[in-house]
């Protein structure tokens, strides 16, 4: 998720009929989980992220200033196809705008945040959890929730067939696939990045992420 106010202005969103199913191979496999020590944890303000203690997990509460950005952001990267977290995006419906947000997603540019991602966003003026792709310009997404702020273990794999597609799990079931023509999402680069954005609102009291054993994926053979 580009960390900026700007993004939302220029990018395009466009919600996509779900598929009768997931189309990705089996071919891929998890990676130990990403420890906290391989996070840089950073915040504009007030809401700065930290390791939760006995666990491999990272808060990141929403700061509350009229323009906040935090964030838990892999300080060093590795070739991934996919992502899995397990986790809660604790959000509300107070926030002015759905420029306010919290994500958790893999990016291949966490210089200009203007390359490929995937992954999972919620907006905190309406409580609305999606999955979102961007790439090329494109950003767009797909409701998973409205209100829902309890844990859940949340997937994402790009399709080796068709590497601007992405399929989305909630707890292992199957969700919806977006296809963003415009993106590639296969065996990038990534970094692993849990952020929030917050540019004013009535309160943002106990709105945070909580992010665990957070795993990236790598293919196991050529295809």
């Amino acid at each position: 998720m580009i960390l900026g106010a700007a993004f939302f202005i220029i990018s395009c969103t466009k919600d996509v009929n779900k598929p009768s199913g997931p189309t990705s191979d089996a071919t891929t496999i998890p990676r130990a989980a990403v420890p906290q020590n391989a996070f840089s944890l950073w915040g504009t303000c007030n809401g700065h992220p930290y390791d939760i203690t006995g666990s491999n997990g990272i808060a990141i509460p929403v700061g509350n200033c009229s323009s906040d950005i935090d964030a838990a952001q892999q300080s060093s990267g590795q070739t991934a196809n996919g992502m899995q977290f397990y986790g809660a995006f604790k959000g509300g419906s107070n926030a002015n705008s759905s420029a306010s947000e919290e994500a958790v997603f893999v990016a291949d540019n966490v210089t200009s945040w203007n390359g490929d991602e995937m992954g999972f966003v919620k907006t905190l003026n309406d409580n609305s959890l999606k999955g979102y792709v961007q790439g090329g310009g494109q950003y767009l997404t797909q409701v998973i929730a409205n209100g829902d702020n309890g844990y859940h273990t949340f997937k994402c794999q790009a399709e080796s067939g068709n590497t601007h597609k992405v399929d989305f799990y909630v707890d292992g079931v199957y969700k919806f696939t977006l296809t963003n023509n415009s993106g590639h999402y296969y065996n990038n680069f990534d970094y692993f990045v849990g952020t929030n954005h917050w540019y004013g609102g009535s309160s943002n009291t106990g709105q945070q992420i909580e992010m665990y054993n957070m795993t990236t994926f790598e293919r196991t053979f050529p295809l």
